[in-house]
């Protein structure tokens, strides 16, 4: 379905800015094809089906300006308690004195966007072939239009990193917008972690339109871990983007807290046979929070899994938006997929809409979906009760039991306690003793 076409583009004017700004004429030109491809293809409205759930007009009715500055400190308390390698990124872009890059291995590489070598602009191009869906792309082509840094990452074939890496991208300022990209090459047989924290410094409100790309090569294993905790006031739309070769394994989870509102969008492309897929996540809202997931999960060749499940926790007038598509080829027979939302509501003015979906072209498959949405249960709270447990206690025991269910997906395990602490932290501080 084509998107909403209008007279004027939302953040045109940023565009035109972002210009003078360009590294060279090679970013000049992936610049300029952006922003004719954004002209294209239009903006998100109403009409359009993947974006339905989801208004942008809070976003496009405010002023915004390209980030300038770029001086902040790390919010310690909002990212992932974790403690390792860094590479830390302010409005967008790499900073190297908060980052703490000497600690790398020699397994793995980091260039930025000035100094990219010519096989690393490739990725760049991906976005721009036919065969993708526009429809899902508007925000991606203002993203490369507007964006002054990249950080490419390079795992070297055959390495096993140890250490989880840790990329903190910052906002820092008031009615700013700014685009962080990250690449992320994982050569055969490669192990490595990843981890996003997407947070604000105090007080700060923007827009960060968030893109990351990942391409798995054949038996690499990637655990791929974001967390969405941007300040209270700021907007955030994130695409993941991830191509999985032949034997490859793919660990996704997401924990979506924070900002005002939010899309985390996961595209996976099971290239290859023998993949597992794994695109999980959390989700916690109050106040008037709007969280958007958005999946799609797509089979092309025989003998992969994925494994979808996303669980939500909403109080308030908090809204959560829920969808899910899993597209398997023809040839992708004996492919096996499985997706599940989850919702609970605290409050009868909290929203949830939840869209699984399947379109398969194979018969030889054993694929799966639901979605439940319901209450705290007060037969649950009177059992607790029943053997001594005090009402508030008790409550507090079947919120987090529910969010932790989700959590357990995560694989590796001191990265599952790091998000059940964040978790734990938010329901401490937004909804127990209410």
């Amino acid at each position: 379905m084509a998107l909403q076409q209008v007279n004027k583009l939302p953040f045109e004017g940023l565009i035109a800015a972002a210009r003078s700004h360009k590294l060279g004429n090679w970013h000049s030109k992936l610049s300029e094809r952006a922003s004719e491809r954004y002209t294209e293809t239009g903006w998100p409205g109403p009409k359009t089906e993947s974006w339905k759930y989801t208004s942008l007009n809070k976003l496009t009715s405010g002023a915004f300006a390209l980030a300038e500055e770029y001086s902040a400190i790390v919010p310690e308390d909002m990212i992932m308690p974790l403690i390792c390698p860094r590479i830390v990124l302010v409005n967008g872009v790499l900073n190297k004195e908060l980052s703490n890059l000497k600690q790398l291995t020699g397994s793995l590489s980091i260039t930025s966007l000035v100094d990219l070598e010519d096989h690393q602009k490739i990725p760049f191009d991906d976005l721009f072939k036919k065969e993708e869906s526009k429809e899902y792309l508007p925000l991606t082509y203002l993203n490369t239009a507007i964006l002054s840094d990249a950080v490419v990452l390079e795992i070297t074939k055959g390495s096993k990193c140890e250490t989880p890496l840790h990329i903190i991208s910052i906002g820092s300022g008031n009615g700013i917008m700014f685009a962080p990209r990250l690449i992320i090459n994982a050569g055969n047989g490669s192990k490595v972690d990843i981890i996003e924290s997407h947070v604000g410094c105090s007080g700060s409100e923007y827009f960060s339109n968030a893109v990351t790309q990942l391409y798995l090569g054949d038996k690499s294993e990637v655990g791929h871990y974001k967390l969405q905790n941007d300040s209270t006031g700021s907007f955030h739309i994130g695409l993941t983007r991830a191509v999985i070769n032949n034997g490859a394994s793919y660990d996704n989870f997401t924990m979506s807290v924070g900002g005002k509102l939010s899309r985390n969008e996961v595209r996976a492309h099971l290239k290859g046979s023998g993949v597992e897929c794994c695109i999980n996540g959390a989700y916690l809202g109050a106040a008037d929070q709007h969280i958007d997931n958005t999946t799609f999960i797509e089979h092309q060749a025989e003998g992969s899994s994925s494994r979808e499940v996303f669980k939500g926790v909403l109080d308030d007038t908090a809204r959560g938006v829920f969808q899910g598509k899993i597209l398997v080829h023809p040839e992708a027979q004996k492919t096996d997929g499985y997706q599940m939302n989850r919702a609970m509501l605290l409050s009868d003015k909290a929203e949830i809409d939840s869209k699984p979906e399947l379109e398969i072209y194979a018969d030889d498959v054993r694929c799966s979906h639901g979605a439940t949405v319901g209450e705290l249960e007060d037969d649950l709270i009177f059992y607790l009760c029943a053997r001594g447990i005090d009402r508030e206690s008790a409550r507090r025991m079947l919120i987090g039991a529910y969010i932790s269910d989700a959590i357990d997906e995560v694989k590796n395990i001191d990265i599952r306690s790091s998000i059940q602490s964040v978790a734990e932290n938010w329901l401490k501080q937004n909804l127990y003793g209410k």
